[in-house]
């Protein structure tokens, strides 16, 4: 994964979305952390994927899914840490 895609608000959970800019910063930014575990992870399960000519491609949107899904619940419990090392 080069690059995280711009991470929508309305991904944040209502609180946040209504909270302050910083707030929805530390969120994105744990979004964003897990996202990477979650490519890193995949990269990791499915080596055979990068053997193919489209490996990048699958592996990205596998990451994405899985991202889309809910991810590995990492976010909601990395943000209040982040919140607080922010202010």
């Amino acid at each position: 994964m080069d690059a995280l895609p711009p991470i929508s608000d309305t991904l944040l959970p209502r609180d946040v979305r209504s909270g302050s800019t910083a707030d929805k910063q530390a969120y994105k930014a744990a979004l964003g952390f897990e996202q990477v575990l979650l490519g890193e992870l995949v990269k990791e399960m499915t080596p055979s994927l990068a053997d193919g000519p489209r490996g990048d491609a699958v592996e990205d949107a596998l990451t994405q899914a899985l991202a889309g899904a809910g991810g590995l619940g990492i976010a909601p419990q990395l943000y209040p840490t982040l919140k607080r090392t922010a202010q």
